[in-house]
């Protein structure tokens, strides 16, 4: 069984598509984490989501995205109990993949996923090889099981620009054997849609939400496949 990690899909069906044939993943026998960011900017939202549910051996690291499309999902926008503060038009390409909820079968499909996401996803993961699975971070002066903020997990951007830059800089590493995150696009660095490692961080958001590319990783050999450059979406 190999372990595999995939960046911020958001949305982007056809280069989650096109990873997995790339990878020639299968969901029967392979381990996904996906890092956080399924939902949004692209209009294929749900289809994203119907490809996660075939795999057996899933983790889901809840993204800031995720998190607004959870909350609609479940017909909490607008209420106290929503996940976090977003304006009505964020939620615009989310609301398109399910028909905006019209008819019975989209709102069925809306159910399920909601259940499917409740169930699945979760704030971090640490695997047997002491590997951190997170979507954007933590509050490195706390352990990570008790973060004074829960929404530190899919809202932090100091653990890509501040604390990998300064390990990488001294030479020193986190407390883990890797550290994985998404949630900052690292084409707004490089244009190559590479993935990036810093110390023992790698940043697997290689932009698919956008304009960039999809990245699906080994965790162990580091060797990843990717999607192709994709259409231009403002995220």
């Amino acid at each position: 069984m190999r372990t595999l990690v995939i960046g911020d899909i958001h949305g982007n069906l056809p280069a989650l598509r096109q990873v997995f044939t790339r990878a020639k993943f299968d969901p029967a026998k392979d381990r996904l984490i996906a890092i956080g960011d399924v939902f949004n900017n692209h209009p294929y939202s749900a289809g994203c989501v119907e490809e996660l549910i075939r795999v057996k051996n899933l983790v889901w690291c809840l993204g800031n995205h995720d998190a607004l499309a959870l909350s609609w999902l479940r017909g909490e926008w607008g209420s106290s109990k929503r996940l976090g503060p977003w304006r009505q038009e964020e939620l615009i390409s989310i609301k398109l993949s399910y028909n905006n909820g019209k008819t019975k079968s989209d709102r069925k499909r809306m159910k399920i996923h909601a259940a499917f996401v409740g169930s699945a996803a979760t704030l971090y993961f640490i695997d047997e090889g002491n590997r951190l699975f997170v979507h954007a971070g933590i509050d490195w002066r706390f352990p990570v099981n008790r973060q004074p903020d829960p929404t530190v997990y899919y809202t932090d951007r100091n653990t890509y620009a501040v604390h990998a830059f300064v390990h990488a800089l001294r030479g020193t590493r986190f407390p883990y054997k890797d550290v994985f995150i998404g949630h900052t696009k690292t084409t707004s660095e490089y244009r190559d849609g590479k993935p990036v490692r810093r110390a023992n961080l790698w940043n697997v958001d290689t932009g698919a939400g956008s304009w960039g590319k999809l990245t699906l990783m080994d965790v162990d050999t580091y060797q990843y496949w990717q999607s192709d450059f994709g259409p231009r979406v403002t995220s």
